[in-house]
């Protein structure tokens, strides 16, 4: 009897061992339950060679692949996070019902500080932005959104030891310095808070805090507008947010949303064209589906005053929309977090809204602005450096001169000059300090980069010297 319990019982676990993979041909989970790409099958061959990592991505496929794998998450979620307050599945269970992103964690308690030269290298980018934008006729703004655990601190756990400072109070208290036009959103979203501003169950602003930052954006544009702080709404239970998802895909929790009574303007979309029921198209840009949202553009039919918006945005940017669109003759939206200022009409205004977590993207990579010319540069008298790794890539319409400065040397003011000789004449540009680290190798925290135009004349082989710091690197020749 014993030898047959066991028997049965050895067949019995192997049968739910085996039972998840019998599953997986009728059951499939979805993707957008979890917010990410979920992985695929993959195969034995890549490119006509041995996929040497066929049994990470086998493994990966098969957690993904499971059956019932979201109410499987949702229950364990739920036991660990609601009921343990533990941190799962990247959220983490605060106070009074809040939820917070793990990613924010950093950021509250100071551990990701970075240094003072990378905070300086972020101002110097923001205002050469600013730079080209006014002499393109526009207006610049600098949007940094700060982190709901930023603002509404008092709901993080008590684990989570508040830092005394933030890449963000560093940057926005170095920014006059440079004469960055920049709209404070913590200072003005902390003093606001008691309004109510941002979701309890999602890591963004409600519509109410949106509202109030499209008032503080548009006014620091300069842009007239009709402030809507009184327009009447109503708050319904219908926000599904994007922590309540990852912590309970497979819920349907929803939160308060803020719906105000304001009429819009007419409009039509540039792009994409055709489309017809122009409110669903911004109903599905201004969700967190992320479908086909990166580029898209705006004709308001109430205006023709000539008016140009360019937004490069994150997420915190949907809920911003009718409001930019409402202002603007035409606007143009880019979810982007290196600014793309080229072939933009004249007298276009520019604002750059990015989510404090995501700040230390703004010196991975060099917005696609040409690089202004210096005059009055020369490298004589100036300390001789070593030469430099130098990379030098030529387009139809300019090129990209990038590449990697000395990590323990003093670069002064940070600023980065390129100085370009060909048959005794010269053209200096000024290039952003930043080091491409999407697309060169190592880990270097000093960098330049600098995207130069057809139109500004360069064109043959030039011998490069970088100056920086009172140090000039005399560099290989290249060819633009």
């Amino acid at each position: 009897m014993k030898k047959t319990f066991k028997i049965v019982y050895i067949v019995l676990f192997f049968l739910m061992l085996c039972l998840p993979m019998a599953l997986m041909p009728f059951f499939k989970n979805d993707a957008k339950l979890e917010k990410r790409a979920l992985a695929k099958r993959p195969s034995y061959l890549v490119d006509g060679r041995l996929n040497l990592e066929y049994s990470d991505q086998f493994e990966s496929w098969v957690n993904d692949s499971l059956p019932l794998r979201a109410k499987v998450l949702t229950v364990s979620n739920y036991l660990q996070g609601e009921l343990l307050h533990g941190q799962t599945s990247n959220v983490i269970d605060g106070r009074d019902g809040w939820l917070f992103f793990a990613s924010e964690a950093p950021d509250y308690m100071g551990t990701n500080l970075l240094t003072d030269s990378q905070i300086r290298s972020m101002a110097i980018t923001l205002s050469l932005l600013q730079e080209q934008t006014e002499a393109n006729g526009g207006h610049f703004l600098f949007v940094p959104v700060p982190n709901k655990s930023s603002v509404y601190r008092e709901y993080m756990p008590a684990r989570y030891a508040k830092g005394s400072t933030s890449n963000l109070t560093r940057l926005t208290a170095i920014m006059p310095e440079y004469d960055i036009a920049f709209a404070d959103m913590l200072k003005i979203m902390t003093e606001q808070k008691s309004e109510g501003l941002y979701h309890r169950r999602d890591s963004h602003w409600n519509y109410r805090g949106a509202l109030m930052a499209a008032d503080v954006i548009l006014t620091g544009l300069g842009r007239p507008h009709d402030s809507q702080a009184d327009a009447a709404f109503t708050v319904e239970q219908i926000w599904r947010g994007d922590l309540e998802q990852l912590l309970l895909p497979a819920g349907n929790g929803l939160d308060e949303q803020i719906l105000y009574d304001i009429p819009h303007a007419d409009f039509v979309f540039a792009r994409p064209q055709g489309v017809r029921d122009t409110q669903a198209q911004l109903a599905n840009f201004m969700s967190d589906k992320e479908d086909h949202d990166d580029h898209f553009s705006t004709q308001n039919k109430d205006l023709a005053d000539g008016s140009n918006l360019f937004m490069a945005r994150d997420s915190f940017g949907r809920a911003l929309l009718p409001y930019m669109i409402d202002n603007y003759e035409t606007a143009t939206f880019r979810r982007m977090d290196a600014p793309d200022l080229t072939d933009l009409p004249e007298g276009t205004d520019v604002v750059f809204e990015i989510a404090e977590r995501n700040l230390a993207r703004i010196i991975q990579k060099a917005p696609f602005a040409a690089a202004p010319i210096r005059t009055g540069m020369t490298a004589e008298g100036l300390a001789a450096g070593a030469a430099l790794e130098v990379h030098a890539d030529a387009f139809s319409t300019g090129g990209h001169i990038y590449g990697v400065l000395p990590d323990d040397t003093d670069l002064g003011d940070g600023r980065v000059y390129l100085l370009l000789e060909q048959d005794g004449a010269q053209i200096v540009l000024e290039a952003f300090p930043i080091y491409e680290s999407l697309v060169l190798d190592g880990d270097h925290a000093n960098g330049f980069s600098a995207y130069y135009s057809s139109d500004q004349g360069i064109s043959g082989t030039y011998q490069l010297t970088v100056i920086s710091g009172g140090t000039a690197y005399r560099c290989r020749t290249i060819d633009l």
